[in-house]
């Protein structure tokens, strides 16, 4: 793991001895590679990418942050910053996950790195009913379809929006399975 400093590092398979893994290494700024890594002789050996064509390409910084939702509920997020702008009054594109009972992970993802590329701030919203942020953050979103969830996803874009990073004028919703609802809903409840 000291050969992949600041990455996560997933085994995928073993060889029967143990010497020999296949690893997965990623990080937020840095596409999925698949690493043969040999014990015996201290070796690791790239033998894969998930996305060569982002070989050397500049990415956007990815960050873990929080911010309260209208009735004081804290709500956990992914924001992935386009990368070598001033963080000041960005177009933001909002991306609920699907599920709904699901998340978005910390690490790479393709998505919000193709939007923060072309210039676009992300937020990735978990909004009640994720899991991993504890059973009752979860349970908080049963039957809140269009309500405390729905009021989540646009307390995010109001806190960005009250620091001054995003542009409200410049702010989009786009999302698949249930982020493709919310992304509805949100055109519907707010279309400012």
């Amino acid at each position: 793991a000291s050969a992949f400093k600041g990455r996560e590092v997933r085994v995928l398979e073993r060889s029967a001895n143990g010497q020999r893994v296949l690893a997965l290494v990623q990080s937020a700024t840095r596409p999925p590679e698949y690493h043969l890594v040999d014990f015996e002789r201290s070796k690791a050996d790239l033998i894969g990418e998930a996305y060569p064509a982002l070989a050397g390409a500049k990415l956007g910084e990815q960050r873990a942050i929080a911010y309260d939702s209208r009735d004081g509920a804290r709500i956990p997020a992914y924001l992935t910053l386009p990368p070598g702008v001033e963080e000041r009054g960005l177009p933001l594109v909002v991306l609920p996950h699907g599920g709904p009972e699901s998340r978005d992970e910390a690490g790479f993802d393709w998505w919000a790195q193709f939007l923060a590329t072309r210039g676009y701030a992300v937020l990735q919203p978990q909004f009640r009913v994720s899991t991993g942020f504890g059973r009752a953050h979860r349970l908080a979103g049963y039957g809140e379809w269009g309500g405390r969830m729905q009021d989540d996803v646009t307390d995010g874009v109001r806190h960005l929006v009250a620091t001054g990073l995003a542009d409200p004028k410049r702010v989009c919703i786009v999302g698949a399975s249930y982020g493709g609802y919310a992304a509805l809903a949100g055109a519907a409840f707010t279309p400012d």
